[in-house]
This record gives C-alpha cells, structure tokens and sequence, in this order.
C-alpha cells in the first residue's frame, strides 16, 4: 500500500501517526501521536485520520500564536503515549485538512464509487499542496498538483513502492509508465473540481480562494485506453475451461470456487467485486411470480466482515437471471454449501482484503491466465484479468444481434428496448420495479451460447 499522509497499517488495522513539532515534545512528552482508528477500511480510516490531523495542527498553530490554553488528555486505549489536545480558541482560517474532512463528511454516502476516489485524490492533494490555511493556498499549488500528480505510477499499490509517500513514489517512478489521460482527468482533475465548487460555497468566507482546474493539463505521452482489456476469442476460452488446472478445481468441493467465478463472469458480464460482494443469502434470488433464480448486483443488504459493499454506477445497481448452463453445471448447491457455512459473501474462500471482496480473486485469476499462457500484454488489447469476460460478452452479443445486453451488464444507456430514446426527465417520472423485466432480461441471457464444454464442478 502506498503511504497516505497521517496514516500506517499494522496487522491490518490502520492507526493515525502524527510528528509533534521538536519545540512542543518537551511539553508533550512525545515525539509523535499514535492512534488506532480500530478499521480494517483504507476508505474509513483516510477521514479519521484526516480529522485527527486537522485537530492537532489546529491545536499546536494556536499554541504557536499563543491564541489558546492547552489542557492535554491521553486518548483511551492509545499506544507510544498519545496524546490529544483540546483548543480553546479556534484559529479564523481553518487548515486544508479541516476543509477536506468536512467535505468528506457531508458527501452523498450513497454514492461510494465516488466518495472512495474523493477520500483517495484528496488525501494527495493534502501531501503534495501541503497543510496550509486555506487562505494560503495559491493557483499555482494548484496548478503544481496537477503538474506532479500525472507522474504517478500505472499501480502504486505496487511491491516496490510500499511504504513509500506520494512524493516519494513519483521520484521513484522517473522515466517509468505514468497515469494515463483518462485517469488524470477522470479521478484526479475530476474530484479535486467537485472539492473546490464545494469549498468555494462553504468556506469562501473564511478564506478559501476561488480556484480553477484549468490549469491541470495532462502532458503525458501514454495513449488512452492503453490498459484497455480485449474480448476473449473462441479458442482462448476454450484453454481457460477446458485446462487440466480447471479439471483439478472441478474435481473438489473445495476448489469449486475457482470454477465457478469465471463460469458466472461468462454468463453475466459483470464486474468481479460486483460477483463477489454477492451475500448469497439475499443476492441469489428465486423470483416469486416466475420461479426465475437471479443475481441482485447492488450495494445495499448485510454482507462479510471487512466488505464495503458498492456499485460502480447508479445503473450497475440490477438484477441479471441466472443462465440455465450455470443451473446445470450446479451452481444452486454451491450456493448452498457456502450458506451451510453462514457465510456472507459467495466466495469465502478469497478474504477480503481493502474493503473488497474481490481483491483475492482478482489476482489468482490472473495469475491463472498467465499460468497457462493466455495471458497478453498487447497495449490498448490486453488480457490479463477477470475484466476481459466483461469485453467477452458484450462481444458476443453485438456480434450475434443480442439485444438487452446492456441491461444486462449494467451500463449507462440512453434507450430502453421497445421505447427507444429516453429523455432524463421522462426517467424521473420512470417507475419500473427491478424485477419487472425479469423474464425479458431471461430471453436475453438464454441467447448467450459460446459452444463451449465445461467441467461442472463437485459440490
């Protein structure tokens, strides 16, 4: 994990760790404050620890000013003798930190996509811009962020960048693969924008400057879509299930698993964290009225410790009818063997890991697609993760005139089969139940036929 300002991890659980100043640590008596933020979520604890930061700078600025009196108290259950400090008086312009929590803060929670590339983006505009009182923040450490950031790396959560600062990792990254223009404009440009509209509303009179994101022009030279992911062809997919490794997994109940989420990435189209988030208690539905079993792909109901449940877009939230060949192939009882063991989350054996179900399973199919040999490196067309099943369906069913398939995979689409074009504020007054097209969605997934053998996995 790259190092994100304030904040380490230890045996899973993230802390807060902030330097005293060396004038204060007499007073004090600690050179820096250690606090557990008891989560095992990057996503929770980055806030926290942006609270607590913007806490104690406050604190020790005001002290500094000699604006405040200090009475300092022990955090209960602390480790390295932390502290806490309590200002009386609080300073007129409030630090960057203050800002950007209370922004976190009052974000629609609903909307987690967006919320986790806010808490992340953010989190770097603070290490790169520095924990200044906003009304210090110039254009031009604007205009520097977005200078430094597009020389980030492809992955930073990469082996050799662990434990590494922002700043640290784009020296370490020099003359290496940076972010593409779609990531820069789409994460980084994009929510620091959304930030600054907010500030500028809330905050413009304690001092917070109007900004412009005008000045983040993406000067790099790595193409768009170079990262992108190709459909599977025909004798590829018929590699990836017909393998002997995949023979082995089918022969055991306990490697089921590994048979079984590639099978439903075939027959869906679905995102992997969407698959694996999957409570097979609530989100593998009999339909009532048509006897239809169903994926729910939402973000919402009980899910696995160390899960945060979440949906890409307000579309991905859908129900997709479960293709007969997975019925055959047993998929129902092995169902029913994961909830005999009580668990929330359909592929328990893969942990969650970063509040993703999916971060396990991502990887070992990876690992899978290179193991044996199907893995390509081709720039703008590559296969090298779950995400090329994506690619693979939609292929295949504009190539054999499918229609519906967009429902199906949930995308953002203008037109609703048999309607034509929707215009958004005919959506508004839109009042169709998610399982109201169920048997429609049902005639569209029973098309999908890839002429494929399958080993059908022990239960």
């Amino acid at each position: 994990m790259a190092k994100i300002p304030f904040l380490f991890r230890r045996k899973n659980v993230f802390y807060f760790r902030i330097r005293v100043p060396v004038e204060y640590q007499e007073l004090l008596k600690v050179r820096a404050i250690v606090q557990s933020l008891k989560t095992e979520k990057q996503a929770e604890a980055i806030p926290l620890a942006l609270k607590l930061a913007a806490h104690f700078k406050a604190s020790i600025q005001d002290l500094k000013n000699g604006k405040a009196n200090y009475q300092f108290t022990r955090y209960d259950g602390v480790e390295n003798n932390a502290v806490s400090a309590t200002p009386l008086i609080k300073s007129t312009a409030p630090l960057l930190t203050v800002v950007i929590y209370d922004f976190l803060k009052r974000y629609d929670p609903t909307n987690k996509s967006m919320l986790g590339k806010l808490t992340g983006t953010l989190a770097i505009l603070i290490e790169l811009v520095g924990d200044k009182s906003i009304n210090q923040i110039l254009q031009a450490d604007l205009n520097n962020f977005f200078d430094e950031v597009q020389k980030l790396p492809v992955r930073r959560d990469s082996k050799k960048f662990a434990g590494m600062g922002i700043k640290e990792i784009i020296i370490a990254n020099t003359g290496e693969p940076c972010i593409a223009e779609k990531t820069f404009t789409g994460t980084y440009r994009a929510c620091v924008s959304v930030f600054i509209q907010w500030a500028v509303v809330h905050y413009k009179d304690q001092g917070f400057p109007d900004l412009s994101v005008k000045g983040g022009i993406y000067r790099g030279i790595r193409a768009g879509g170079i990262n992108k992911q190709r459909a599977m062809k025909f004798d590829e997919l018929q590699k990836l299930f017909g393998h002997p490794k995949m023979k082995g997994y089918a022969s055991s109940s306990k490697t089921a698993h590994y048979c079984f989420l590639p099978l439903v990435g075939l027959f869906t189209g679905c995102r992997i964290n969407e698959l694996c988030q999957l409570n097979p208690f609530t989100d593998i539905v009999q339909e009532f009225e048509t006897g239809i079993y169903y994926f729910h792909f939402t973000d919402e109901g009980e899910t696995s410790a160390g899960v945060d449940k979440s949906i890409k877009t307000k579309s991905s939230k859908r129900i997709v009818p479960i293709h007969s060949k997975l019925l055959e192939l047993g998929f129902l009882d092995y169902v029913e063997t994961v909830k005999r063991g009580n668990h929330k989350i359909i592929f328990p054996e893969w942990k969650p890991r970063g509040g993703k179900a999916s971060a396990n399973a991502g990887k070992w199919f990876a690992r899978y697609l290179e193991e044996i040999g199907l893995k390509d490196d081709t720039e703008g067309a590559r296969l090298s993760g779950f995400h090329s099943f994506r690619h693979s369906f939609v292929t295949h069913g504009i190539e054999n005139k499918i229609g519906g398939i967009f429902a199906i995979t949930g995308h953002e689409v203008e037109a609703v089969d048999g309607f034509g074009k929707i215009s958004t504020v005919a959506k508004g007054y839109w009042s169709r139940d998610i399982a109201d097209n169920i048997l429609e969605k049902q005639i569209t997934i029973e098309k999908f036929d890839y002429g494929l053998s399958f080993y059908r996995p022990t239960a």
